[in-house]
């Protein structure tokens, strides 16, 4: 289970990285961080979830914990970064209707695999 969090934490944190660049361009260079390796690093993390973590069907929590950590994280960063007065090179900002969208679809995907699980659970018993 430790492995589903680290997972988590690194996608976080490179989404975030990401997100600052985007807002306040340079603050990766400036910090000696190349693009590309927060890329690259995202798409080891993909391959190593689903090569080494199990689905946690059992643990219902998990399928509602991850989409709102991955939707609901970046959402708030944007909220601070554009308080902080950045503005977004790539038209992802809060007020952008493809970011509500995604987030939307996400969530609603999300769940509806929730409740096919929790109805095969339900078969089940």
């Amino acid at each position: 289970m430790k492995t589903y969090w680290l997972i988590i934490a690194v996608l976080l944190l490179n989404l975030s990285l990401l997100l600052i660049n985007d807002y306040f361009p340079g603050t990766l260079a400036e910090l000696g961080i190349p693009a590309w390796i927060l890329f690259v690093v995202i798409a080891l993390m993909v391959v190593f979830s689903w090569a080494t973590v199990k689905p946690r069907r059992e643990k219902k929590r998990y399928m509602i914990i991850f989409p709102a950590l991955m939707v609901g994280v970046p959402l708030v960063v944007m909220a601070v970064l554009t308080a902080l007065g950045g503005e977004s090179q790539n038209s992802l900002s809060l007020a952008s209707p493809a970011v509500w969208i995604g987030a939307v679809l996400a969530i609603w995907i999300s769940w509806l695999e929730y409740t096919r699980v929790s109805e095969k659970k339900a078969e089940k018993a």
